[in-house]
C-alpha cells in the first residue's frame, strides 16, 4: 500500500499556508490496489462485502485486509464510482492525509510524537479552489481540525487492531489459507501468504481466553471474519 502515498510532507502552517484540498473527482486512484487495510472497528460492516484475511508479516507483523480483487479492485467502476452500496474503507477516506511518526524523535523523548502528513502528488492540492487547511492567521482551519480528529480516531483503531492481532497469535488461532481463483484472463490464480482464524483451535479455547475475547470486543470481530470469507467469490 505505500505506492499509494508518493511524496509525503509534514503539514506546516508556514509551508502550507495557502494550500487547498479538493476531494478526488472518482475512485480511480485506487483502482489498481487489490486489498486494503481494515480495521477491527470496520469488521461488522465489511463483512458484508468482502472477504478478510490477515497478511503480512516480517517487521510489520500480520495485517487485516480486505481482498478487493485478483488482479485489480473489482470495486472500483469503469466510471470511477465505488461499487454502489459496498462500504468504502477508511483507509481510503483517509486519503491524502495520514498521520505519520518520527522514530528517532520518539525514541529521544521517550513517548509517542505523530504528525499530519498529505502527498503532495495528489493532484487535488492547489491554492485556488477547495478547502484551506489554514486561516490566514496560520492557525487550523475548522475542516481541517474535522480532518485530524479523524484521523486521531483511525490512529486509535489501528492500535487496538494491532492488539486484536497480536491476540489471536498468543492464542495461537491463525493458520494459512490459500484462495485459488480464475481472473477475467482466464488465468489460474493462486493467492498465498494469507492467514485465517482456524475455527477448531477458536472452539476449543479455554473460558478465561473466551471471555477475555468477549470483554475487549474481539469475539464479535472474529466471527465476523470468519463469516466474510464466504465473500471470496465476490471479488473473482
Amino acid at each position: 500500500m505505500a505506492e499509494l502515498y508518493a511524496k509525503l510532507e509534514v503539514l506546516n502552517p508556514e509551508v502550507h499556508k495557502n494550500l487547498k484540498f479538493k476531494p478526488p473527482a472518482s475512485m480511480d486512484l485506487f483502482k489498481d490496489l487489490n486489498n486494503s487495510v481494515i480495521l477491527v472497528t470496520e469488521f461488522s460492516e465489511a463483512a458484508k462485502f468482502y472477504p478478510i484475511v490477515f497478511m503480512g508479516g516480517g517487521k510489520q507483523g500480520l495485517t487485516p485486509v480486505v481482498l478487493l480483487g485478483v488482479e485489480k479492485n473489482s470495486f472500483v467502476e469503469e466510471d470511477g464510482s465505488w461499487k454502489k452500496g459496498c462500504y468504502i474503507p477508511a483507509f481510503f477516506r483517509r486519503y491524502p492525509f495520514i498521520l505519520v511518526e518520527d522514530e528517532k524523535i520518539n525514541q529521544e523523548a521517550g513517548e509517542r510524537k505523530i504528525f499530519v502528513a498529505i502527498d503532495r502528488a495528489y493532484e487535488g492540492f492547489n491554492e485556488e479552489e477547495g478547502e484551506r487547511l489554514f486561516d490566514d492567521e496560520g492557525k487550523e482551519t475548522e475542516f481541517l481540525r474535522n480532518l485530524v480528529q479523524f484521523l486521531l480516531t483511525y490512529d486509535r483503531d489501528y492500535q487496538l487492531t494491532m492488539e486484536f492481532v497480536k491476540t489471536l497469535e498468543e492464542l495461537d488461532l491463525l493458520q494459512g489459507i490459500e484462495a485459488t481463483v480464475k481472473t477475467e484472463s482466464g488465468n489460474t490464480v493462486v493467492i498465498k501468504n494469507l492467514y485465517g482464524v482456524e475455527e477448531r483451535k477458536l472452539n476449543q479455547l479455554k473460558t478465561e481466553d473466551v471471555d477475555r475475547l468477549f470483554r475487549r470486543g474481539f469475539l464479535g470481530a472474529i466471527y465476523a471474519h470468519l463469516m466474510s470469507l464466504s465473500n471470496l467469490g465476490r471479488i473473482v
